[in-house]
């Protein structure tokens, strides 16, 4: 597979499939960085994920160094250790065991281990720095670097960026996960099927518009919800009572909505809203999108808007949806969110949903396995459809 990296003329070729493995080592960089409670895990989409690439070195004859990081730790945390994951693995047949360090690491893969789970990554001082030292000792545990952490090629650690640095161009390449990213990831930018339909939401205005800018030539409607939504209907004049906007943008969103009118792109905005009272924890009510009231919230999408927004998708080729309206941690403002998703299983349209939380979501609302990709790439999805390069398939080169 050839991966296009737009805003440079540059590109890489997976390699994975043609890699000869019988008797090697495999430093697989994978990202689970799943949540746990109280060392249960309460979400295994990302491992379940990661078993083609893991099964495919195995059937190669290969053994495994696995590497990820949990969270954001400081220092090393139990909570955030990933020996939490190896019950995960022995309860779907792995034989796997648990290295506290890169010392034990590269005894026990000599030693003839299948598959070896390094501690957290981020527990080691050097990830963050790129530092080389730690780089070369992980180096040192493989004969060959498959990184197949999508959700992670847009950060500069250096179990990223580092260590491909020592393996040679053919003993480097991404795993499947990454691959099959890729491959829809590519098919929006650069042949994506019409009518493209883009459901935007989310708080984080300032990383959207990027992505609504490098889009707008792509697509045919433009579907814009919750949070997002408020900065949009503020720089129109209209008011949005106590709801999250970013003032800084007001002009960007000017030009977003003229840029989309030159594109013959039809934006279609919300006609009832999801609101809290006083604050985002307040009590919620639904009111016509012309009549949230000063000290109203807005949280989600309402009800009669689900219904337009799901009658439009009906023309659809293709749907992506990016930025979560509610709160994940609160159930009763999902509602919007789950009948936009179901709405898109029932569409003949290639069918999308990217970010960590949305596909947190679609599992709350059961309908991730009807949407024929749920991307979990976060930062690293919405770079790449921004058309920025990532660091972590530079490396790859």
């Amino acid at each position: 597979m050839t991966i296009f990296l737009e805003c440079e003329v540059k590109m890489i070729t997976s390699i994975f499939n043609d890699l000869d493995l019988a008797n090697k080592r495999v430093l697989l960089r994978a990202d689970l960085n799943v949540p746990i409670r109280n060392s249960q895990i309460m979400d295994d989409y990302r491992l379940r994920n990661l078993l083609p690439t893991i099964n495919l070195i195995h059937q190669k004859g290969g053994k495994i160094v696995l590497i990820t990081h949990i969270g954001r730790p400081k220092q090393p945390n139990p909570e955030l250790s990933t020996k939490q994951l190896i019950p995960w693995f022995k309860k779907n047949g792995y034989q796997i065991v648990f290295s506290p360090t890169l010392e034990d690491a590269h005894k026990k893969i000599n030693e003839g281990y299948p598959l070896v789970l390094l501690e957290n990554i981020r527990f080691f001082p050097g990830e963050k720095g790129k530092d080389k030292q730690l780089a070369q000792s992980l180096a040192a545990l493989a004969d060959y670097y498959v990184n197949d952490a999508f959700a992670t090629m847009h950060r500069d650690d250096a179990s990223i960026t580092v260590v491909p640095q020592y393996f040679p161009p053919e003993n480097r390449t991404i795993g499947l996960l990454a691959e099959r990213e890729l491959t829809h990831l590519n098919r929006l930018l650069h042949h994506p099927t019409h009518p493209f339909a883009l459901i935007i939401g989310g708080g984080k205005v300032q990383d959207k518009l990027p992505l609504l800018f490098n889009l707008l030539d792509k697509i045919d409607m433009l579907f814009l919800c919750p949070a997002i939504v408020f900065t949009f209907l503020k720089a129109m004049g209209e008011t949005v009572g106590k709801s999250l906007v970013n003032n800084a943008a007001l002009d960007l969103c000017k030009e977003i909505m003229n840029a989309a009118k030159t594109n013959n792109v039809k934006i279609f905005f919300p006609i009832d809203f999801q609101i809290a009272l006083d604050s985002f924890d307040g009590p919620l009510s639904y009111v016509p999108a012309n009549e949230i009231p000063d000290n109203g919230v807005g949280i989600s999408i309402g009800p009669q808007t689900v219904d337009l927004f799901a009658n439009e998708f009906k023309n659809a080729k293709t749907i992506l949806y990016n930025g979560l309206m509610g709160d994940i941690g609160r159930e009763q403002t999902l509602t919007g969110a789950c009948g936009i998703f179901r709405a898109m299983t029932i569409t003949k349209a290639h069918t999308i949903i990217a970010g960590g939380d949305s596909v947190a979501a679609a599992h709350f609302c059961t309908v991730i396995d009807k949407i024929e990709w749920c991307s979990t790439g976060g930062g690293a999805t919405i770079d790449y459809l921004t058309g920025q390069s990532l660091p972590g398939l530079l490396a790859l080169e």
